[in-house]
Formats: C-alpha cells, structure tokens, sequence
C-alpha cells in the first residue's frame, strides 16, 4: 500500500458522498468512487478495503465537516438569537451548497437499519452531534440539558427530511421558507425547554 494520503482520502470520501448522493447506498462501490474521484481503478480500496470501511469513511468525513460547520456559531456572551440565526443559516446550506452531503447522511441512516456496524457509528455520531449541540451553546451562556439539545436535534433533522423529500407537505417553495421555519422551530424548542425548565409558581 502506498503511503497514506490524508488529502486523498478526503477526496476519495467527498467523491463517495456525491455518489451516495445521487444513486444512494446500492450504488456506493470502491470502482464507482475510483471513477467519480477521477483516480486510477483500485485506489478506493487500498484506502477503504471493504465496502463497510468505505461507509465507515464516508460518515468521519460527514461528521468532520458537519461538525466543523456547527463549531463555527457564536461564541462568548451573545443573545439567543445569534445561535439561532446560526442554526438556521446550516439548515440552509444543507438543502443548497451542502445539499449532497445532506442527502448521503440520510442514506447512511436508512442503511445503519440494514448495517449493525454502521449503525453503531451512526448512533454514536448523533450523540456526539448532540452533545456538540449542548456545547455550543454553553459557550454563548445558554444551558441546555442533554433531553433539551436531543429535541433540538430531532426537529432539525425533521425539518430537513421532511425539506428534501416533500417540501410541499409544509408549503416550502424555497430554501429561504425552510431557513425562516427552522429559525421559529429552533425558537419553539428552546422556548419550550426553557418553560420547563422554569419554577412552577407556589
């Protein structure tokens, strides 16, 4: 095996999200990537030897840059709002510039339900995403229980399903409908945590 190739692998792994993209988990082989990547045949699998380990590849990518997206919100003293904004503002590159990416996570989820290996990282990934969730916001000086920041997760990652899928079950005509949704879904959550999380009056 040649010498490992961080850049590569990156790019290896970005060529296999596209695939997944367009012709979903059926069409994720080592020789689609090869070709989709513009690399030599058998280079995916000197990087990725089984078709798991390419999956496996395929969500530490996701996860690096999903992650990395989520990290760059507000820090410090700052309202609300701000994280919101910042929330909503992914929720819209997710259905345009990262609209691919968003696609092969849903594939990878659908597939963990066939794949228990796959589906222990994908479980593992989530919680972390969640925990991440709780993380940033801490940061800006908001608390967010661990059930809070799950919720939080969980109508975002609806709103993006239900966005990508059958938009217009919810009258989203554009990415900008579904940016101003996610903003009073987000609102709505938190608002929601923070009432409970409120003393009951004696």
């Amino acid at each position: 095996m040649p010498p490992f190739n961080a850049v590569r692998r990156d790019r290896l792994a970005d060529a296999a999200i596209e695939l997944l993209a367009r012709e979903g988990a059926r069409g994720l082989t080592h020789r689609g990537v090869d070709a989709a990547a513009g690399e030599p045949p058998g280079t995916t699998s000197r990087y990725f030897r089984t078709r798991d380990s390419l999956m496996r590849g395929v969500v530490e990518r996701i996860r690096a840059l999903h992650f990395a997206d989520l990290e760059r919100a507000p820090r410090g003293p700052v309202a609300e709002s701000a994280i919101a904004e910042h929330l909503a503002s992914l929720v819209h590159d997710n259905l345009t510039r990262h609209r691919s990416r968003q696609l092969a996570v849903s594939e990878l989820f659908l597939e963990s339900t066939r794949r228990p290996d796959l589906h222990e990282v994908m479980a593992e990934t989530r919680a972390a995403q969640i925990q991440l969730m709780r993380h940033i916001h801490a940061a800006a000086g908001v608390d967010l229980t661990t059930h809070d920041a799950a919720m939080l997760v969980t109508a975002i990652t609806g709103l993006l399903t239900v966005a990508l899928t059958t938009p217009e079950a919810l009258g989203l005509r554009t990415p900008e409908d579904v940016r101003a949704l996610a903003l009073e879904t987000i609102h709505r959550v938190r608002e929601s945590a923070a009432g409970r999380s409120s003393p009951s009056p004696a």
